[in-house]
């Protein structure tokens, strides 16, 4: 199923698409992120702060994403997780491509925990089978292996998300209390500091991405 030639046409300036799209395979391509989430190497005065990252995204191959957000508050990172997720790229990326979707928490500056949230993600598509997930790459309700056989690819729930066909149609939804997130304990991270991530990436409070 070749998705290319609506990308001019859909645009996603934050999710970079390859011409060589399906050169990957299935959807179970492209695990993984451009750096390991939640490695943080932090200067000393930032060694005892507690905050939560969210990370989405895959690594190199027909689509790249590897976004962070770091935060201090539980509250931030549902809005965030909200937005990324009204955005239908970024659907078809968990969806056709697999993305992991990670809630990462940090008590003292070490990571003390790591959430899975695929299995708290529910998709509703009027018009088809309501998409929940049993874990990354493991989408479940509707066969979007089967799109790639397509005689129509335009057709296919997995090209209109890509190309953000789905409109009002589409809802998702987060379950979050049914997810046991630990508050954070001592000082907790401010907009006022900045932690080296690697040699090649800065991570602020906030909006991080590390494909730009």
């Amino acid at each position: 199923m070749d998705l290319w030639a609506c990308s001019t046409a859909c645009p996603h300036p934050t999710t970079v698409i390859d011409s060589d799209l399906h050169a990957t395979g299935s959807g179970t391509a492209g695990s993984g992120f451009s750096r390991p989430v939640g490695r943080v190497a932090y200067d000393a005065p930032m060694s005892r702060k507690s905050f939560y990252e969210l990370a989405f995204g895959v690594g190199s191959g027909g689509a790249r994403k590897c976004t962070h957000y770091l935060r201090g508050s539980l509250a931030e990172i549902k809005s965030d997780l909200a937005a990324e997720l009204a955005e239908e790229i970024n659907l078809y990326l968990l969806c056709w491509y697999g993305a992991d979707l990670t809630l990462q928490v940090y008590q003292h500056g070490a990571q003390a925990a790591s959430i899975d949230l695929h299995p708290f993600v529910t998709i509703s598509v009027e018009g088809y089978p309501t998409i929940t997930f049993a874990g990354p790459r493991q989408p479940l309700g509707y066969d979007f292996d089967a799109d790639d056989d397509a005689e129509n690819e335009e057709e296919t729930l997995s090209h209109r998300m890509f190309c953000g066909e789905l409109g009002d149609t589409v809802s998702v939804d987060v379950a979050w209390d049914r997810i046991s997130v630990p508050p954070l304990a001592g000082a907790v991270l401010t907009a006022d500091d900045v932690l080296d991530a690697d040699v090649h990436h800065s991570c602020a409070y906030g909006y991080s991405d590390c494909e730009i």
